[in-house]
């Protein structure tokens, strides 16, 4: 029993240093509050959006990614929004739950500051009977027969973005915490790691019908590898959308996207690895936006044009 724990507490060793990037998403064309919480409220506001990401395709037992969020106005210039995401890699599973508030401040003639703050949860567990499916394998079955839950912890984000025109420049830090956490079966502790991401983009409007959006992010953290991403996007007439994303280390992708009439949005990624056997490491993601608010006829206008 006493290897068990020894053998389980590397496990969640491993979880504690290297699950705490945030999970992945190529949805911030359609989904801006997913990129930072100073838009909450601010784009697409009243807006409920899904969202499913399935990374390595090709390997059982890849992520998953499950998010869930709505925006809205709070009063005039402040938003507010809130977040579900659940994310699955193999037997290790991540719940964040985070409520968000925007101010929009106005700083000059087209010129905005936006300041966003997130608070809420976080939990993660260790699904043990995934891992030990082998019949002839004996372990106690104590250990598997459910779930070994972290205790919840505190955690914000908090962002700033700044808007002019078509311009956005925008930085966060996310999965901040205070203190420690613990999981309840095991003596051990950990403290989540904070991230950072900077973000900027630029809509052009090259005709009365097409705009182009080209963005570069730059994410990572301690313990965490930077990664720079750089993307485009295409929309015609605001409905119909096509992008294109690198990815470092030589990931390429692509979406596409329509707004459809009565407040549907819709987007689907695809990505893949470049240096390895094709078909292996492809990840897809599929964003569905729903307004109900157009449907009864109250059309809603973003704080930020």
């Amino acid at each position: 029993m006493k290897k068990v724990f020894v053998i389980l507490s590397v496990f969640l060793a491993g979880v504690a240093v290297n699950a705490q990037q945030g999970p992945l998403s190529e949805s911030y064309f359609v989904d801006k509050y997913n990129l930072a919480p100073s838009f909450a409220g601010n784009i697409n506001s009243k807006y409920l959006f899904l969202g499913y990401r399935n990374d390595w395709s090709g390997i059982e037992g890849g992520p998953m990614t499950f998010r869930l969020n709505y925006s809205d106005h709070l009063m005039q210039n402040a938003g507010y929004g809130v977040k579900v995401i659940y994310d699955k890699a193999g037997i290790f599973n991540q719940l964040y739950a985070l409520a968000s508030y925007s101010y929009n401040l106005e700083v000059a003639d087209e010129h905005h500051v936006m300041f966003g703050l997130s608070a809420g949860i976080y939990r993660n567990s260790v699904n043990l009977l995934e891992f030990y499916n082998d019949p002839d394998y004996d372990i106690d079955p104590a250990l598997i027969q459910e779930d070994l839950n972290s205790k919840v912890k505190f955690m914000t984000d908090v962002s700033v973005v700044y808007s002019w025109k078509g311009l956005e420049l925008g930085g966060l830090f996310s999965n901040i915490s205070f203190g420690d956490a613990s999981y309840k079966d095991v003596n051990m502790k950990y403290n989540p790691l904070a991230n950072f991401q900077v973000f900027a983009s630029y809509l052009y409007g090259i005709s009365d019908k097409w705009d182009v959006t080209p963005l570069v992010l730059i994410r990572g953290g301690r313990y965490v590898k930077t990664q720079f991403e750089v993307a485009a996007q295409v929309a015609w007439q605001k409905k119909i959308m096509a992008s294109l994303v690198f990815r470092d280390p030589g990931i390429l992708g692509l979406g596409l996207g329509a707004n459809i009439d009565k407040g549907i949005k819709i987007y689907y990624n695809f990505n893949f690895a470049t240096n390895i056997q094709m078909g292996v490491f492809n990840n897809h993601e599929v964003t569905l936006g729903f307004n109900i608010f157009e449907y009864i006829g109250k059309k809603d206008q973003p704080m930020v044009k």
